[in-house]
Order: C-alpha cells, then sequence, then structure tokens
C-alpha cells in the first residue's frame, strides 16, 4: 500500500522523508482500513520504502495470542492471586446462601462455593467398634470443614487467572447464565496442603487439681524419679473452664468424652507464628482429701511448670518429666563441670529438643526447698541468688547440641526454627558466654517474657516467641508439678494462650540454625509486617496444583465449544460459538439479483458416519461401577457398560469415518445417602473409587483413603444442608448437574436429549442430502462485514455461509463462497 506524502501522513510518520530518523522501518503503526465508511481492516501498517513523495508500507494483523502465549508452563496454582474475605466458617455459610458481602463484587454470584461432596468415605466414630451404613448420615457422622474444600465459580476464576497476566475477559460467554453459574470440582495431589485462611487464634481459661470438689486426679500421669511428678493435659482434663475463645471456627474444637473436657487446637496452615502465652499461680487452701491428700499451696515446697506442647499423645505425658533442667540433656554440661554456662537469673532457659522434643514454650516456678536438699538437683539456677525459682522456658532455635550424634533421617527431629528475645547466657563466674543472645526490637513491654514472683503463693509470667508450626499440628498447655511427701500441693492457673499468623517461610529467622550457640547476629522485629494474608483466602491456591493454565482453558473451551480471541490489546474473548447462528430472517443478502446461478458448483459435505461426545471416565469410580448394567445370567457388572455421560449421534452419511472427542473433565456421578437426622434422603457427588464402598472392605481402614486428585467436573449449586452436631455447626452446598433458572436450562451431558450440553452448544452437520454450494460473486463492504450475520438468497433457497476465500474489498474483486443451505 502507498501513502502519499500529506502533511497529516508527514507528521503521522514524524517527518520521515526528510529526515534521518533511527529505527524509522522497525516501527509498526497502529492502522485502519475503511471502504464506503465500513471499517474492513484494523492492525498494523509497516513501512517499507520512503521517499519524498509517497509511503510505501504493508498492513497487517499480528498473530493473535493463544493462551499457552500468555501463560506459557504457568499452573493453575500459580497463576496470580485471588484474595477472598474468608475468616471462618461463618464465611462457609455467607458464600453458600448467596449472603457474604463480598458476592456485591462477583454480579451477585458467589466465587466460590463449599459443597457436600465425598471424596472419602463418611468421617465417622465407632459405636463399641461397630461402624453404622457406609451410606447414612446419623450422629457418629464428625463434620469437619476440612473435609470439604472450595468449588471455584469458572468464569470468575477465568477472569481472575487472565487478569493475574495482564488481560481482561470479555466475550458473550461472560453473559450467558448457564456458564456464570457453572462451579468445578476442587483437585490436587492428596498430600497437597489445602491453604485455608488464617486469622490470630486465642484461648484463654482457668485450670486447677482440684475445683469445686473434683480432683484432677483421674487424667493425671505421675512420673516417678527423686523428685516425682503429676502431669496433666489442661486441654484433656476435667477442671479446665474456659473463658475465651477466639478462633475462625475450626482450628479451636471443644467436645465432651465422659468428664472429661477435650480441646483440639490444630495449626491451619504451616508457618512462623507470633505465640504469646501468659499464666498465673496462685496458691490455694488445702487439708482436703479427695481421691488424693491436698496440701496448701506453696511455691517453696512445690515446683511448677506450666509448657505448650505440640503432638502430644498418651505416651507422652506418661513420660513427661519437668524440663527446666540447667544441664544435660539441655547443654552439653554436667552439675560437677567447670565453668558452666547458665541463663542470667531469671531469663530465659533454653529446652534442647533432646531434652523434650514436644516443647514450645513454658513458665518455672518455685522449688527452693529441694535446690538445698540434694545435690543433684538439675532445677536450680546458680545464678539465681535470692531463692526465689522462677523463669521462662523456650525451645532452642536451631539444631540440637546432639545432632551429629544422629543418623541422617532423625536429625530433622532435633531441629527448631524459634526466637525469643534473651539476654544470653554467662558462665558461672559471670563472664559472658555469647550464647543464646537472642535479638527481637519492637516486642511491647507489656508482653515482653519475663517471670514475677513475690511471695511463696503468686506468680505470673509470660512468653513472646516466633516460632515455626507445621500445618495440622495440634498443641496443648501442659501442667507439670511436684509431689509432696504428705500430698499434692492445691493450686489453679489462670492461663492465656494465642497465636498469630506471621511469616509464611523459616529464613525470616535471623537465628543460626546451623550453630548450636544460636548467637543471633542481626536483629529481628516483631513489628514486621505479616506476609499471610490475615482474614483471607487466595483462591488461586485451592486451584490445581499439577494443570497447566492454557491446558485448563483450551480443555474449558473444548467442552462447552467455546471461542478464545485475542481481541484488542490486552483483551480476551471468550465467546459462545452459537451466539453466531443467524436465526433473524430479516438479515439476508440477495445474490439473485446479481444475476443467474451459472457460476456455482456443489460438492458434498462429508459427514463422519457419527459424532461421539463425552467426558474423563475413570471406570474405577464408584460412580461408574454402580450405574453398569448387570449380567442376568451371572449376576455380575457388565465391563464398560457403566453411565459415561457421553452422546453418539449418528449420521446418514455413507463414509466410513468419524468425529470423536473427550473432555479432559469427568462426568459427575451422584449417590444417594440416607440421612437420618433428616429422616430424607440426599442426592451427593462422590468422588472415590469402588472399593470404598466394597461391604467387604473395612470401615476403620477405608477412613484414611481420600481421592483429591479425581478429574474435575462441573456442577450448579442447588440448595443447602445445613448441618447441626455438637462437633460443627455450617452449611453446605447442594449441587446437581442441572441448571433451570431465567428460561435456561442445561443438563451436563453429552446425551442427544434437549437440554444436554450438545443442544446448547454446538451445531452438528447430520444429514448427508445437504451439501456444499460454491459461488463466486461481488460483494458490497457493508455485505462483506455482515455475511456471518446474514442469509444468502440464492435460486430462491436460504443458505449459511460456511466459508470465504479470495475477498479483496478494495477493488471489489468477486469473493468465493462456500454455502449450505437452510432447512426450514
Amino acid at each position: 500500500m502507498q501513502l502519499p506524502a500529506t502533511a497529516v501522513n508527514n507528521a503521522i510518520f514524524g517527518y520521515t522523508n526528510t529526515e534521518e530518523v533511527k529505527g524509522k522501518f522497525s516501527q509498526l503503526y497502529d492502522a485502519q482500513l475503511l471502504v464506503d465508511g465500513i471499517k474492513i481492516f484494523d492492525g498494523k501498517f509497516k513501512l517499507s520504502e520512503i521517499t519524498r513523495d509517497y509511503y510505501k508500507g504493508n498492513l497487517g494483523v499480528p498473530a493473535p495470542k493463544t493462551a499457552k502465549d500468555i501463560f506459557g508452563e504457568t499452573m493453575m496454582n500459580q497463576a496470580g492471586t485471588w484474595l477472598v474475605d474468608f475468616k471462618g466458617i461463618e464465611d462457609i455459610a455467607l458464600y453458600n446462601t448467596g449472603k457474604h458481602s463480598e458476592i456485591e463484587k462477583y454480579e451477585g454470584i458467589s466465587p466460590c462455593i463449599f459443597p457436600f461432596v465425598l471424596y472419602g468415605l463418611l468421617p465417622k466414630r465407632s459405636q463399641n467398634g461397630i461402624y453404622s451404613d457406609k451410606n447414612r448420615i446419623d450422629n457418629t457422622v464428625l463434620f469437619d470443614i476440612n473435609d470439604y474444600p472450595p468449588s471455584v465459580n469458572c468464569i470468575h476464576m477465568l477472569k481472575e487467572v487472565f487478569k493475574g497476566a495482564g488481560y481482561e475477559l470479555t466475550g458473550s460467554a461472560l453473559a450467558d447464565e448457564r456458564l456464570k453459574q457453572l462451579y468445578v470440582s476442587y483437585k490436587n495431589p492428596n498430600d497437597y496442603e489445602k491453604v485455608q485462611a488464617v486469622c490470630e487464634m486465642k484461648i484463654a481459661g482457668t485450670w486447677g487439681n482440684l475445683m469445686n470438689g473434683v480432683s484432677e486426679k483421674k487424667r493425671y500421669y505421675k512420673t516417678v524419679s527423686w523428685l516425682d511428678s503429676y502431669s496433666v493435659d489442661l486441654f484433656n482434663s476435667q477442671n479446665i473452664k474456659i473463658k475465651e475463645v477466639v478462633d475462625s471456627g475450626y482450628n479451636i474444637k471443644q467436645t465432651q468424652v465422659g468428664n472429661s473436657n477435650n480441646i483440639k487446637f490444630t495449626i491451619p496452615q504451616s508457618g512462623l507464628y507470633k505465640l504469646i502465652f501468659k499464666a498465673q499461680y496462685r496458691a490455694k487452701e488445702g487439708n482436703e482429701y479427695i481421691d488424693i491428700n491436698f496440701e496448701e499451696g506453696d511455691l517453696e515446697q512445690d515446683f511448677i511448670e506450666l509448657k505448650v506442647l505440640r503432638n502430644c499423645d498418651e505416651d507422652t505425658f506418661k513420660n513427661l518429666f519437668f524440663d527446666n533442667s540447667f544441664y544435660k540433656n539441655n547443654i552439653n554440661q554436667n552439675k560437677e563441670g567447670q565453668n558452666n554456662k547458665y541463663p542470667k537469673a531469671h531469663q530465659v532457659n533454653f529446652i534442647d529438643p533432646k531434652q523434650n522434643p514436644h516443647f514450645i514454650c513454658g513458665l518455672a516456678w518455685g522449688g527452693e526447698y529441694y535446690s538445698t536438699q540434694r545435690e543433684e538437683n538439675l532445677y536450680n539456677n546458680p545464678m539465681v541468688k535470692d531463692y526465689m525459682l522462677h523463669n521462662p522456658m523456650a525451645i532452642t532455635g536451631g539444631n540440637s547440641w546432639t545432632i551429629e550424634e544422629l543418623p541422617p533421617n532423625e536429625q530433622d527431629r532435633y531441629k527448631a526454627y524459634s526466637a525469643v528475645a534473651s539476654e544470653g547466657y554467662v558462665y558461672s563466674d559471670g563472664k559472658d558466654a555469647n550464647m543464646f543472645k537472642i535479638r527481637i526490637d519492637g516486642i511491647p513491654e507489656k508482653i515482653k517474657t519475663q517471670t514475677i514472683r513475690k511471695d511463696n503463693s503468686n506468680a505470673t509470667g509470660q512468653v513472646a516467641q516466633i516460632v515455626w508450626l507445621e500445618k495440622d499440628e495440634t498443641i496443648t498447655i501442659a501442667s507439670t508439678s511436684r509431689i509432696r511427701i504428705l500430698g499434692w500441693g492445691h493450686h489453679e492457673i489462670d492461663f492465656e494462650l494465642s497465636l498469630e499468623p506471621f511469616i509464611p517461610y523459616k529464613g525470616w529467622l535471623k537465628v543460626d540454625e546451623n550453630n548450636s550457640t544460636l548467637t543471633s547476629g542481626e536483629a529481628m522485629n516483631w513489628n514486621a509486617p505479616t506476609e499471610f494474608e490475615l482474614g483471607r483466602m487466595n483462591l488461586i491456591k485451592q486451584l490445581p496444583s499439577n494443570i497447566k493454565v492454557n491446558d485448563w482453558v483450551e480443555n474449558f473451551c473444548k467442552a462447552f465449544n467455546l471461542d478464545l480471541v485475542h481481541g484488542k490489546k490486552n483483551t480476551i474473548e471468550l465467546n459462545v460459538k452459537n451466539k453466531n447462528i443467524i436465526n433473524n430472517i430479516t438479515n439476508i443478502i440477495d445474490l439473485d439479483k446479481r444475476g443467474g446461478i451459472s457460476q456455482r458448483t456443489n460438492n458434498p459435505l462429508k459427514l463422519p458416519y457419527s459424532y461421539e461426545l463425552g467426558f474423563t471416565v475413570d471406570t474405577n469410580e464408584e460412580g461408574y461401577y454402580r450405574k453398569m448394567e448387570i449380567d442376568e445370567k451371572t449376576g455380575g457388572r457388565i465391563p464398560n457398560s457403566g453411565e459415561n455421560g457421553g452422546g453418539i449421534y449418528l449420521t446418514d452419511s455413507i463414509e466410513t469415518n468419524k468425529i470423536s472427542q473427550t473432555s479432559n473433565f469427568s462426568y459427575c456421578w451422584y449417590m444417594d445417602i440416607i440421612d437420618d437426622i433428616n429422616n430424607t434422603s440426599l442426592s451427593i457427588p462422590v468422588i472415590t473409587d469402588h472399593d470404598l464402598w466394597d461391604n467387604k472392605s473395612d470401615y476403620a481402614d477405608m477412613l484414611s483413603k481420600e481421592y483429591y486428585d479425581k478429574a474435575q467436573r462441573f456442577w450448579y449449586q442447588s440448595g443447602i444442608y445445613d448441618i447441626q452436631s455438637k462437633e460443627n455447626n455450617f452449611k453446605l452446598a447442594m449441587v446437581s448437574n442441572t441448571y433451570n433458572d431465567k428460561g435456561k436450562r442445561i443438563i451436563l451431558d453429552y446425551k442427544d436429549t434437549p437440554n444436554s450440553i450438545i443442544q446448547n452448544y454446538f451445531l452438528l452437520l447430520t444429514h448427508s442430502d445437504n451439501n456444499y454450494t460454491i459461488v463466486d460473486c461481488l460483494l458490497t463492504p457493508e455485505e462483506y462485514i455482515n455475511l456471518n450475520k446474514s442469509f444468502i438468497k440464492l435460486n430462491g433457497d436460504l443458505y449459511t455461509v460456511a466459508e470465504i476465500d479470495g475477498y479483496d474489498p478494495t477493488c471489489k474483486r468477486k469473493a468465493s463462497l462456500k454455502l449450505i443451505r437452510k432447512t426450514i
């Protein structure tokens, strides 16, 4: 194309015809081609020759970007950030019922739901070793929200994924109610960390070894040594009284088991947490006998440790003893050693994993009576000169001093990632030992690590700690106290334990994890901004970790016959192909007025003898197995006869080929579950293998099996299931394969039925008596633009355009149209 060197064109091209301009031939100019006021072309113009009188170049359209060009090797769970408000179990009900304030941002359609879907058996507790039927909901079912991951809305998800790559998703598919209301199931490896929203967690209460006439003797564990002790798991005790719980709804769970109050405190996500532990000791009057003699509490005679532990079981408490030792196994020194190292008076004593691998932090008070009675006493810090023993405790912040003695496969158990502010240890002569100096700036005065004790009846203490905790770890508070010769010192404890998610990686800690001296060179800041999204959930992290974005997008388009088109600049259009099907009989381009029909030829359509469309089918799944036909002779299941959601469409063509299309998504099978609680029956998706439901399989053995890695499938929300149990109260979304609202109806299968995916989104040619008619003709620019919106009238019949070839609107050269006759 050649453009004259007019004043306007000279300005557009930067006067490159009169001056030397660097890069003049490497620039692309936005260009549009209009004929008779009709825009025919929208693309780029590239110069190839410049003279004094004209500019010569080529019009072109840059190759449109595909999903693969945009996302490359990016996996679904790496495609940016999609944060939604989510603080706890109440949000589940709000999203499922459409009442969450967040939904306003998403055109009134929830970005995610939490559906009642079984990825394993219903979790149940046995009664006398017997489980109820697998397909029955009763009072033994232990509903846990962690078993029901979110299901994201497909359109909202695609918009967020493209937004993360710098593109805006538009197109007719975004206005289609059948697609706008569509959700997709969760899929990830079974060991993939289900990333939940994290929030501050807190529990506060009171415990005593004798309260309201109830002795804790039945729940204590006695450890026999020269200094015998009783240990009690406060979170599994009779006398704990909870005063405050701050939680998202599923991390701190309270249940009653017999006479015991059971509290399960679970870590929601791996990371560094700010842990604050506070407690107060109060001595109580004695001289009362209930199962054991209770003497008056007295810290001079009693030795009390209150400590936060992780991952404990009954064996842990059977072997639990005092941890506040100043020698082995906490530090590589003996009481008889020369020039030993100790914390300064009443400062933090660091507990080595060798001493107690469950230890996190704690407080120790009392025991002066024994500090002078026995030379082998390991719990007296020689740096304390006032004989008022008390100090905080914390797990070491790096490797155990014994780690080199262990085989490599056991060394991880003796590494800790923790930091508690400490002035450091000193030698027995008072000189600086350059050990355990940990600096954390910005800790508020009111929570700084310390213990206070003014007499033998009252003591307080607190620990401010930054510690790494693993997802699904459980933590508890334990009390270990001395057994006197005549009984147990009567006392009560007020406690408060809070956890705030802080940093999701270990490297933030400035403690040398490879140096047993644990000297911190660079100060840490307590007030550094958290890197967790508190009170929000990143839905991108809930997407498949082993599927590429471009693969998912292409398979989604294939499943619903959608077009993905690169639009203007950073716009991607997702269109419903059948939107282009012509339904208005008034839009006609009349070729009969242009002459006869001599310039036409006929070609056969060459239709296949059948179309076969369907889903990915795992024949091991329970849903497929249940739909398999029964062999009347053998009574067994006929292989490959199950319901697959697919459809076969025969044509009357004499060709021998067939066209097959299999979606990467699975068909969704449903199982009828008997609900004894509500006296009804439920139809819910079951995404498991068949052997899980085989009556021969043991319920207890099968409870641990999960199938979160099965192929994804689609569904629509159909209702709400309201769970009211002792352990949890929440509302799950009910889903189905059918959408029927706002005048639209669809069933998520490919069958030859009026409302299937095929009938909604595909156009199949099945009549071989049709043929292509190829016509050479002249078209105006306006007619050319409207070809995909109009019928073609030829020889008294109406046709639609299947293909256009050889049209040049600039010279009105004849075009070649391939037409299909419309049957009315």
